[in-house]
């Protein structure tokens, strides 16, 4: 029982780190997302341009 009792603040720690680190991935995956829609947006508009030009 005095195990238990021990290892909490480890167990507190780690939950708090795996916790940051968590949030960290999910606001890396939502801004990837979103600069990938950014991009395949930009090179539409690029193809639209070129096909402008070549009239």
């Amino acid at each position: 029982m005095s195990i238990l009792i021990a290892l909490f603040p480890l167990f507190l720690w780690l939950s708090i780190f795996g916790a940051i680190i968590y949030f960290i991935v999910r606001k890396v995956k939502r801004s990837r997302k979103a600069l990938e829609e950014r991009i395949e947006v930009l090179e539409r508009n690029q193809a639209v341009v070129k096909d402008k030009n070549e009239f």
